[in-house]
């Protein structure tokens, strides 16, 4: 596991460490859609903690579907010539959608920060394919409002991210 201090040295080199910051080794990505429903995991360290949902369908969760407030960023391969899934942001509810784009047997996620503070950690795993279309993590309970947000979309091959995004800024 990085140490608070290397992600921060990240963040301060200039590149945001979102991609290549790991959980906890008890809190990696499950292994199959089975673990879908789990129960969300947060990991508490000092002044932040990491807080990762699954990916609920948006039909199933009654989260209505993205709106015109929203920041989306894409996770591609291929010199951009296939996305792989888009992850948006929408302030006014404190939700992240997540959407798998191609039938490819990878997963895609979504990792955020506080813009300047490398303590807390959000992150959506969409275990569901790219059937579902448009899937939600609720976060308004864990969120504080005013805050700059940092994300990227990640596309991962079992336990191993595979492509990660350009990251995305947005208001809370």
């Amino acid at each position: 596991m990085r140490t608070l201090t290397s992600a921060g040295a990240l963040v301060a080199a200039g590149g945001l460490a979102l991609g290549l910051m790991a959980a906890p080794a008890f809190a990696t990505p499950a292994a199959s859609a089975s673990t879908a429903s789990a129960s969300p995991a947060t990991v508490r360290l000092a002044g932040g903690g990491w807080h990762i949902k699954n990916a609920k369908n948006v039909a199933d969760s009654g989260v209505p579907k993205p709106g015109r407030s929203v920041v989306c960023n894409w996770v591609m391969s291929g010199g951009g010539k296939k996305t792989h899934g888009e992850v948006c942001f929408d302030p006014d509810g404190d939700t992240f959608y997540v959407k798998d784009s191609l039938a490819d047997g990878m997963s895609i996620s979504m990792r955020a920060l506080y813009r300047g503070n490398t303590q807390t950690v959000f992150e959506c795993r969409d275990y569901l394919g790219g059937a579902k279309g448009w899937t939600a993590c609720d976060f308004s309970r864990e969120m504080r409002e005013g805050r700059g947000i940092n994300f990227i979309a990640m596309a991962w091959k079992g336990n191993t991210p595979k492509y990660k995004s350009s990251t995305a800024d947005a208001e809370n």
